[in-house]
């Protein structure tokens, strides 16, 4: 066996945790070293020097900017500022981002940078690892908290919380909000059992998806009602939609529905005055049975 120097020693280090080393001099704006970076980056180190070298003349901020958006996700620019902030008062940084390079696909990373005084000039050295198994852990985690259980619908909360993403993009498309309730509900559990009503639950379920496919959002509010979000592009389709998902009962007991909705406006509004209006438009069915109820929010 052949004895190897610090350095490729080093790199078998690097190699066998499946780690990245970077070493910057912070006064001159200039990455020194990238070791192993095909561990995270998909690409040579000397490919990032040198697509890196090209921002040492710009201004701090620049040049913050243009190594931001050359790593890290946009969403995740204020986290790496942050962290060099503490790195420019002397402070060891950890956090956690999205980083690209290469392919272009983020995944997430976690960065330890450590600051350090070199012939009286800052530098800072830098381990980044991947830990997207980890974040993949805690989103599956997250995404089982926001279901229903039994319908696998998303629950109330879950759904609140992905509606207000939605509405909250810009440009976003126009959204409706529906509230749908099974008219005389209760009979089909006192007459025919809990297990049957289960099943005209499923079935509900199973016609929402039919009727209001992805990318819109179906949820449990509770009990036999059930919430909406459907992006649409005419109204006049949206609405035969709408009747159509009401024609279709729930075999073999003729479960009829009832629906409330309204048309969220273009403007951010409040998500409890939608869920208010509409709950408001669907009491009104209620009384008439399987019926649809239109309510405006103004």
């Amino acid at each position: 066996m052949h004895s190897v120097n610090y350095k490729d020693y080093l790199n078998l280090v690097l190699k066998g945790a499946g780690l990245c080393l970077f070493e910057v001099d912070v006064e001159k704006q200039r990455y020194v070293r990238f070791e192993n970076a095909e561990a995270i980056y998909q690409v040579s180190g000397e490919k990032v020097l040198s697509d890196l070298e090209e921002f040492s003349s710009l201004t701090p901020d620049a040049y913050m900017k243009a190594v931001s958006d050359y790593f890290v996700h946009p969403d995740d620019h204020g986290t790496v500022a942050d962290a060099f902030g503490k790195v420019l008062n002397g402070q060891q940084a950890v956090y956690d981002a999205r980083m690209k390079c290469g392919t272009g696909k983020y995944h997430w990373c976690r960065v330890c940078a450590t600051p350090y005084m070199r012939e009286d000039k800052l530098y800072l050295i830098g381990v980044v690892s991947d830990v997207s198994n980890l974040y993949d852990l805690i989103l599956k985690e997250k995404e089982k908290n926001m279901k229903d259980t039994f319908t696998e619908c998303y629950n109330k909360n879950g759904f609140k919380e992905l509606c207000k993403k939605f509405l909250d993009k810009n440009p976003r498309p126009s959204y409706t909000f529906i509230m749908i309730d099974l008219d005389d509900f209760k009979a089909i559990n006192d007459n025919f059992g809990h297990e049957t009503g289960d099943k005209v639950l499923l079935e509900t379920v199973k016609q929402l998806r039919e009727f209001f496919p992805r990318p819109s959002l179906i949820g449990r509010f509770g009990g036999d009602e059930f919430m909406v979000l459907c992006p649409f592009s005419q109204k006049e389709l949206l609405e035969e939609t709408i009747n159509h998902f009401m024609e279709c009962t729930i075999p073999p007991y003729s479960v009829k529905k009832s629906v409330g909705y309204t048309f969220i406006p273009d403007d951010k509004i409040d998500y409890e005055e939608i869920i208010k209006t509409a709950d408001k438009a669907l009491y009104t069915a209620k009384q008439k049975k399987n019926c649809a109820v239109f309510s405006s929010i103004f």
